[in-house]
């Protein structure tokens, strides 16, 4: 049984530049882990990240095995509830045993500190850079309990399904003049999407047209904003994340014209066939409420006639008080 020296501490605004090397080396960690993506709401957040280091005698040769973005809310630490996902993020060199000692220090350290559970989030299997699933592993150790479990459509953009929806995206292209260009920020397409989820859910987007906008400043590599137009006018719109392999849709929707003319058929086909060659998956984001106990069918079957898979974002949850050392 090897024997793992681990320590904790909490992250603060001077480690900002280690925390966000860290996530860049790390094997399961995505641009939304990085501190100016995570902090643009740190308004809405008490946060609690943490920073896992290997003990050694002396400060300045131990190593950071792994950091946490989290958030506390009463008695709970959250893997970040601003985040789509979550988890520790840990480097290519840790071993099983490591991360079971982990799990076993965080318990430590939260427990007198008042913390009665884990909220966990998983970063699913699609964007890890390496295989990096230690931490499934020791939930099933921690007697961890499965409380949600997103469904999410998925096209392996390597090896497309043939779709018969896509097949007929050229007709319509030509039929309405359809075009995209790739935009620095939202302005052209956002009272699309914000009419869109009204009309539609009844609901309003996650993000303002300024947040987004923001963030798309900060992260302009990671995040692009798509325009469709029938002639000079704008029909469809979408924002796409690009982390790691995945290209995420975060926003996509058509308007009223744009519905008849197919525009957000035109949108997915630019975005499965034409705007991301080099990378491997193109994730649809999930069609679940309710943690996962609704399907919402009609929206999942919508996204799986374009050739998409089921991909699942899992939250488990630990009692800190019930749990055992596991080591």
């Amino acid at each position: 049984m090897q024997k793992h020296n681990i320590t904790i501490e909490r992250y603060n605004a001077a480690s900002a530049s280690v925390w966000d090397d860290f996530v860049d080396k790390s094997k399961n960690g995505t641009f939304l882990f990085k501190r100016a993506y995570m902090d643009y709401h740190a308004d809405r957040f008490e946060d609690f990240s943490l920073m896992i280091y290997s003990s050694h005698s002396e400060p300045k040769a131990r190593n950071l095995l792994a950091i946490l973005p989290a958030n506390k809310a009463e008695k709970t630490l959250y893997s970040h509830q601003g985040l789509t996902y979550g988890s520790l993020l840990v480097t290519t060199e840790i071993s099983q045993s490591q991360m079971l000692a982990i799990f076993d220090a965080l318990k430590a350290f939260l427990k007198p500190l008042g913390f009665e559970k884990i909220y966990y989030k998983t970063v699913p299997a699609i964007y890890h850079k390496l295989p990096c699933e230690e931490d499934l592993y020791v939930l099933f150790r921690n007697n961890a309990t499965l409380v949600a479990r997103g469904s999410s459509t998925t096209i392996d953009l390597q090896k497309p399904i043939a779709s018969s929806r896509l097949k007929r995206v050229s007709r319509r292209v030509k039929n309405h003049n359809l075009r995209y260009e790739i935009h620095e920020n939202v302005d052209a397409f956002w009272s699309i999407i914000e009419e869109n989820r009204m009309r539609k859910h009844n609901v309003t987007p996650v993000h303002s047209r300024e947040e987004i906008n923001r963030l798309q400043a900060l992260f302009p590599k990671n995040i692009q904003s798509v325009v469709v137009f029938s002639d000079d006018n704008v029909v469809a719109g979408g924002v796409v994340y690009l982390a790691n392999d995945v290209a995420h849709l975060q926003y996509a929707s058509a308007s009223l014209d744009g519905e008849k003319m197919y525009a957000g058929d035109f949108l997915y086909d630019c975005f499965i066939h034409k705007l991301f060659p080099n990378y491997r998956y193109f994730d649809f984001g999930t069609s679940t409420e309710e943690n996962g106990r609704y399907l919402n069918e009609g929206m999942a079957t919508h996204k799986e006639e374009f050739g998409g898979n089921t991909v699942v974002y899992d939250h488990y949850e630990i009692e800190i008080s019930s749990a055992e050392s596991v080591m």
